[in-house]
């Protein structure tokens, strides 16, 4: 991934210079992304690990793919091949951890991995690539329709082989946000189907189920024992944090005694930012998250209602006399309405499952995120009439 990135990036650079196209440069995320920067400076410079906090401060750059998802997806044609591209990659990925949870039997010992190598780590790909396939699903029509539903489902079956429980509470957070977004009356279904699953979930997946509510279960204690460190450590170091290095030598000071895991990390996303960062780390990761939602939801309400035309849609937006009745939606709206439906869900449910795994210090999940998030933004003019 940062191989590929950087030569795209090198590629890309000297062409935006040549041309003076600054559109997807200037994004929501852009002065927000100065801010976390900043914050991540300041956070190492004031560590106590100072030399392995400075180590770190490279994903600093990770907000930089915004702007170049957003500008290389600047003409629907572009965007549309990209997230074909990206259901092509995945489902191949998925397929590939499915097989090798099935070889090794299947079963929760033998949790689906993929090829990132961590079960958590793959059910967080999965589940933003399973929201944009179910957004294009909610809009599009035709075949697309057909292989976004296909895409859906064997996310979903893979998703279920992770038993990663914060993927699946984030996932049903993600389908609740698109639906209340674009039938809103559809939530009513889904959560029905979400009760139905719980109830007849065999064996290791009801276990799994049952365990999210029990605070007595062994591995939600030891990460109320990571919290409570994590909490310890904000008061002691409440503007800039600890730092940013690896937290086990100083969690082992922190933790209590009878904690079981030496924690690298808190396994939650505001209790490692306020733990590792401070305050200056929340407020900037606030803005910078708005600045994602902010991509996705910024003139939304008026690509939803280019998309929403039942008649079969046309490949572009043609010219309309005054007073003419209204033209059935085009593809490029149909294909944007879906893009930023499945971003805002991704988003959704990313921020959700963050509240019981550090998500955010994933390089494999950030690489698509912001990436997406920039997209959602390019996508928001993919549906004009003149281009």
């Amino acid at each position: 991934m940062s191989i590929t990135v950087a030569l795209c990036a090198a590629c890309t650079v000297p062409i935006w210079v040549t041309e003076r196209d600054r559109e997807g440069f200037r994004n929501p995320v852009t002065l927000p992304a100065i801010g976390w920067l900043v914050a991540l400076v300041l956070s190492a410079v004031f560590a106590l690990d100072r030399s392995a906090s400075c180590a770190r401060l490279v994903k600093g750059l990770f907000p930089a793919l915004t702007a170049l998802g957003a500008w290389h997806t600047s003409r629907p044609a572009n965007g549309r091949r990209a997230i074909g591209v990206l259901f092509g990659s995945s489902v191949l990925a998925w397929i590939y951890g499915l097989v090798v949870f099935v070889h090794r039997g299947a079963g929760f010992a033998s949790r689906a991995r993929g090829a990132v190598g961590h079960y958590m780590t793959f059910a967080g790909q999965i589940s933003v690539v399973a929201c944009i396939a179910c957004g294009i699903a909610l809009t599009v029509q035709g075949r697309a329709r057909l292989a976004a539903i296909g895409v859906a489902l064997l996310g979903a079956v893979a998703l279920a082989a992770t038993y990663t429980r914060s993927a699946w509470l984030g996932m049903v957070v993600a389908l609740a946000v698109m639906l209340g977004v674009w039938r809103p009356r559809w939530l009513a279904g889904l959560a029905a189907v979400a009760l139905v699953v719980f109830l007849i979930a065999p064996g290791a997946y009801r276990s799994r189920l049952d365990s999210m509510f029990d605070i007595h279960h062994p591995n939600n204690v030891e990460r109320t024992y990571m919290w409570g460190a994590g909490i310890r450590m904000f008061r002691d170091h409440p503007w800039t944090g600890v730092g940013l290095e690896d937290l086990k030598p100083v969690y082992d000071r922190y933790r209590p005694p009878e904690a079981r895991e030496r924690a690298g990390h808190l396994h939650s996303v505001p209790i490692q930012i306020a733990a590792t960062m401070g305050i200056v780390g929340l407020v900037a990761f606030a803005f910078l998250y708005l600045g994602l939602f902010r991509c996705a939801t910024s003139g939304l309400r008026g690509t939803l209602a280019a998309a929403r035309d039942p008649r079969p849609a046309t490949a572009s937006g043609p010219d309309r006399a005054p007073g003419a009745t209204p033209a059935p939606a085009t593809t490029d709206a149909r294909w944007a309405a879906g893009l930023r439906l499945g971003v805002l869900g991704a988003l959704a449910g990313f921020l959700v499952a963050g509240l019981f795994e550090w998500n955010f210090g994933d390089e494999e999940l950030l690489y698509p995120l912001y990436l997406l998030a920039g997209m959602a933004w390019a996508a928001r003019r993919w549906s004009a009439d003149t281009r």
